[in-house]
Formats: structure tokens, sequence, C-alpha cells
């Protein structure tokens, strides 16, 4: 096999493997109450091909989605409900005619946009860290302020996919995948530089 046979090999079968991944994560969400599971399961295996050219996705994929499944579904509700509180101060500034609210707009601007940042690595730090739910947001928050410029770019990036999904509706069948592929690929890059500052290593 030359050089350029084993190419579009790779080419193929990364194609394929994303493919059957974003296709068990949409499966995995329609009960709701399980996407953030699926989703950390989905990093997880983004993650094993990255770091250690594993390239199984159903038996890793089942694996990481039971090894996650607490730390990520508590992270999830945790989330999901600071996403409600912060539309709803939207929802009621929106109503309020008074100068007040564009004093108050600021903070909540400024809170909703570290909320965005640190969603970027709160999934990647989940697939990269063995560690509890409360050290998930800690080292998430940790992660986002030491690398804000990384988080925006993450932002942009998924901004562009949206975008992409929104023109093209078929890409829903490969494009979360793809997502959480590139935003795990710049995350880890930040988590080695990192790990190399501080000494740490990951767990998985």
């Amino acid at each position: 096999m030359n050089f350029l046979d084993s190419r579009f090999y790779a080419i193929v079968d990364r194609f394929s493997n994303l493919l059957i991944l974003n296709i068990f994560w949409i499966v995995s969400c329609i009960p709701i109450v399980t996407i953030a599971p699926a989703t950390s399961a989905m990093y997880s295996v983004v993650r094993q091909w990255g770091l250690h050219q594993d390239t199984s996705v159903i038996r890793n994929y089942f694996r990481y989605f039971k090894e996650n499944f607490k730390t990520s579904f508590i992270v999830g509700i945790i989330w999901m409900m600071s996403g409600i509180l912060l539309y709803f101060n939207y929802f009621y500034l929106n109503q309020d005619g008074t100068a007040i609210r564009y004093i108050i707009m600021i903070p909540l601007f400024l809170t909703s946009l570290l909320f965005l940042t640190v969603s970027t690595f709160i999934f990647p730090v989940i697939a990269h860290y063995n560690i509890d739910w409360k050290e998930v947001l800690k080292n998430s928050l940790i992660a986002t302020i030491a690398n804000f410029p990384t988080a925006v770019l993450i932002l942009i990036t998924l901004a562009v996919f949206g975008f992409i999904l929104y023109y093209f509706p078929a890409s829903f069948l490969i494009i979360f995948s793809c997502a959480a592929y590139i935003n795990f690929l710049l995350c880890n890059r930040r988590f080695q530089r990192m790990e190399v500052v501080s000494g740490r290593v990951s767990g998985k």
C-alpha cells in the first residue's frame, strides 16, 4: 500500500468513525436527560483517538457513557439550570423599561460570556480527567481563565458549525462529532501546557 492509499484509508476510516459516533450521540440524546452523559462519552471517544490512537467507537462510547454518567449528569443539570436562570434574567430585563436595565445588563452580559466560555471546557475536562463534578466545574473555570483566547476561538468555531448546520441541515449526521473532535483538540493543547506547568497529568 503506497502513501496515497494509506492516507485515503485513514481519511475514510476517520470519516466513518465520526459518522458512527455522531449517530450514537444523537440516539443517546433522545431521552433528553442523557444529553450530558452522551456528550461526555463522545468527547471521551475522540480523546482516545487523539491521545491513544484507539479508533474503536462503539465499545469505548458505552464504556465512557457508563463511566462518566454520574459526574456528567450532575454537571449537566447544574449547567442547564444556570442557562435557564440567565435566560430568565434577560427575559425580565427586556420587560423593564427603566434605565436600570442598562446597568444590570453589563454584569449579566459578562456572566453570560463566562458561562459560554466555561462551557467549552466542561466536557473536555470530564473526558480528560478522572475527577468529581465539583472538580470539573473548578477546573473548567480555571482552564477558561487561563486560556480565555482559546475558549473564545472554540466559541467562534462552534458558531461556524452552527451556521453550517443551519444552512445544510443534512450535516447533522456528522457535524456534532466533528465539532467535539476539534473542540477537544484545541482544549487538549491547553491541557498539556497546563500539566507541564503544574506537574499534573491526566487520570485516564
